[in-house]
């Protein structure tokens, strides 16, 4: 099981370094294109636009890992459902964003080019999503790895391409090469995807059973997702404009970081399911490789993060230094954060969705809180440490609750057995 998982880790981790560049390659061109006022802006934006992300293949992809084990048509038939309430709810949640998208930013992003990430963010990158779900759902991670990354490649390509002409340095002209990029992207990934899986294209609705457990795991990744995004959506409003865009430059960066605990994630999610539905001592062990690696590998990317600081400013340019400076202090934040991550992954994987939803929600409002105080206190750091807290009670509670859980299935499974030997001759 450990050599599966970890050549599995090892190809995915391949496809991730490569995501990992570009998505360095695309914080470095952007920073480059707008200054700290403009960033702020845009990243409080696509912030927003990644939790609502989440919502419109309402679970979804992740009913689908659940079912890819028992259900051997499981992929087709959830593509059918996925793709049009994708459609759906993308497009009426796109209405919704557009305007608080705007309210926001105070009006510094025009109503035509919110709509125009609304488009790429809220309907082309879920589908995008969604596809890499079927192929991973058919144990094909690294190559769901690959899909997932066809929009940002081309995303890279379209930010260097405004970066080349000064002409379409402005945040508008940014904005629509970013949609045009994401576009490209879901119809290679639509390519590969229909060469590897069957795609039925005949919609159906969603079965109540359906529409209910999906929401369920919709509504744990809204929470997930919120405390890596909440912090840089209320950045301009804690922070001022400039400060937003230094601190969400610092937070993206640390978001790079996960990488390595993110590639040995992915790969575990099936063993995971299978451990679900039918728990073993391979998959209890697994459940504890995975907390370990979590910790060391985020020890490890602290480091380096404190690091590489400095170089920031060499990548970034020279308006960005207070950012090389806030670093050292984001680091801290890195080892909880892939601790919290790993453990709402095993929670989904074991079935609790609601308890990862529960665990994180709980978080969220001790965060929001806690970054209030800490920007009103200590400003931008004060800001940095209110979200190490609250990343490292998340982990904490998170991994507590999968330690009780899995007391109780061996108990469970202690009580079974010794009914059955009772019972026999």
């Amino acid at each position: 099981m450990k050599s599966d998982l970890a050549r599995s880790s090892f190809r995915t981790g391949g496809v991730l370094v490569l995501r990992l560049f570009s998505l360095a390659a695309s914080l470095v061109l952007t920073t480059r294109i707008l200054g700290p006022v403009e960033y702020g802006a845009y990243v409080a934006t696509a912030s927003l636009a990644v939790v609502l992300g989440i919502i419109p293949n309402l679970g979804s992809g992740y009913l689908l890992m659940a079912r890819a084990s028992k259900e051997v048509d499981a992929a087709g038939d959830t593509w059918r459902y996925g793709w049009p309430l994708t459609l759906v709810i993308g497009s009426v949640l796109g209405g919704l964003f557009v305007i608080t998208a705007s309210a926001l930013t105070s009006g510094a992003i025009g109503w035509l080019s919110l709509t125009v990430m609304a488009a790429a963010e809220l309907i082309l990158i879920p589908l995008v999503y969604l596809l890499g779900f079927l192929l991973q759902a058919g144990h094909r991670v690294a190559t769901g790895q690959l899909v997932t990354w066809m929009p940002i490649g081309f995303r890279v390509a379209a930010a260097s391409a405004c970066l080349i002409n000064p002409r379409w340095h402005g945040i508008d002209a940014f904005i629509v090469s970013q949609a045009l990029g994401a576009l490209f992207g879901l119809g290679c990934a639509l390519g590969l995807t229909s060469r590897l899986v069957a795609l039925p294209w005949l919609p159906r609705p969603p079965t109540r059973g359906e529409l209910t457990k999906g929401a369920s795991y919709a509504a744990m990744h809204v929470v997930s997702a919120n405390p890596a995004e909440v912090d840089k959506i209320l950045a301009p409003i804690l922070l001022g404009e400039h400060l937003a865009g230094i601190y969400s430059a610092a937070s993206r960066v640390m978001g790079a970081m996960i990488t390595p605990i993110a590639a040995v994630l992915l790969a575990s999610q099936p063993r995971l399911f299978a451990h679900a539905g039918e728990p073993t001592a391979d998959g209890h062990r697994l459940l504890i490789a995975l907390a370990r690696l979590a910790a060391i590998l985020g020890v490890i990317s602290m480091a380096i993060l404190a690091a590489c600081a400095p170089l920031v400013t060499l990548l970034f340019g020279a308006s960005y230094a207070e950012t090389a400076a806030l670093l050292p202090w984001t680091a801290a934040a890195v080892p909880f954060l892939c601790l919290r991550l790993a453990a709402g992954t095993v929670l989904v994987a074991l079935g609790k969705p609601l308890e990862r939803l529960t665990f994180e929600l709980c978080g969220i409002l001790l965060l929001i809180p806690l970054l209030w105080i800490g920007a009103h206190a200590g400003n931008i750091v004060g800001m940095t440490l209110g979200l190490t807290i609250a990343e490292a009670s998340m982990a904490g509670t998170g991994w507590m609750r999968i330690r009780q859980i899995e007391r109780h299935t061996l108990r469970m499974a202690q009580n079974t057995q010794g009914a059955s030997g009772s019972g026999s001759p």
